[in-house]
């Protein structure tokens, strides 16, 4: 794993006449913190950088990293567009907390009941989900174990039927398979958007004070009486040993368990302690009062 950066302005004369070197001469530092390989482009978080300068970095960390996969942008380098553009036309992906969050739904949602001093056990939840693959499979075992009753709203509903029968037989819980965009998510108070992309959400008719968790993308609910809550991303609190200056604590941390299946992600969270800071909406940090 390799996680890149701007360089950080030094305070000493030396250092200084030395960063400025590597600026004008475009020089990548490479630098090791607890194994973690972190490289430093030449660019300033707070300075305009020209277009051919991130360009030519932008390649020249390419050969640096041709046999990653995966790569963790500081928060600043996340804004050049120019940069990412490259890393994935080079097949290089990106870690955006997007995995973590997925695999924190649980917590996430036990954070939701929380503030709502509810319990899980008496929970109706609803699934919008169309790929059934092997972590959403687990999703869906897991939750359905926990809650009361559970909702999959799904276009491909061929491909539940065996779940569903798996989970009668062996646990004898009834599953929900629906595909009713009038009334399928009308009365809907708690909402997990698996993978339902902006325009088929808003398709369906949406129960007005509904939470909505969205797990792949950020989505805006088009719905003029929708007046409920829209999770679009999260926070964590993690130890400080993973911690590094620039980044983003639940892209960090991704980067850790990136290829752990389900299970393993729970496991590793619930033994460094991670835990929900905040969920975060359209309009910043959602308050827990918010979901009353």
């Amino acid at each position: 794993m390799v996680y890149i950066s701007e360089i950080q302005r030094e305070n000493s004369l030396k250092k200084k006449l030395l960063q400025r070197v590597k600026y004008f001469f475009n020089i990548i530092d490479i630098k090791n913190k607890e194994e973690k390989n972190i490289f430093f482009l030449p660019i300033y978080d707070n300075k305009k950088t020209r277009k051919y300068k991130i360009k030519y970095l932008s390649k020249k960390i390419v050969k640096n990293i041709k046999d990653e996969d995966y790569v963790v942008l500081s928060q600043s380098l996340q804004r050049i567009s120019i940069l990412k553009n490259i890393l994935y036309s080079e097949n290089i992906n990106i870690l955006n907390g997007r995995y973590l969050f997925k695999c924190l739904n649980i917590n996430i949602l036990y954070y939701i009941l929380n503030a709502k001093n509810e319990n899980i056990e008496s929970q109706e939840i609803s699934i919008l989900i169309n790929d059934f693959n092997a972590i959403n499979k687990d999703i869906v075992i897991e939750l359905a174990q926990k809650v009361k009753t559970l909702n999959i709203i799904t276009n491909n509903i061929d491909k539940f039927i065996k779940i569903e029968k798996y989970l009668y037989s062996e646990y004898g819980i009834v599953l929900n398979i629906l595909n009713n965009k009038k009334n399928g998510l009308l009365k809907a108070k708690i909402i997990i958007n698996i993978d339902f992309p902006e325009e088929l959400i808003n398709q369906y008719r949406i129960y007005s004070k509904a939470v909505i968790i969205n797990i792949l993308n950020k989505i805006e609910i088009q719905s003029k009486k929708f007046n409920g809550v829209n999770i679009n991303y999260f926070t964590i609190e993690m130890p400080e040993k993973y911690k590094i200056a620039g980044f983003k604590d639940e892209e960090v941390y991704e980067s850790i368990i990136y290829n752990y299946n389900y299970k393993q992600v729970q496991e590793r969270c619930k033994e460094d302690n991670i835990e929900i800071r905040n969920l975060i909406g359209n309009k910043g940090i959602i308050l827990e009062h918010e979901f009353m």
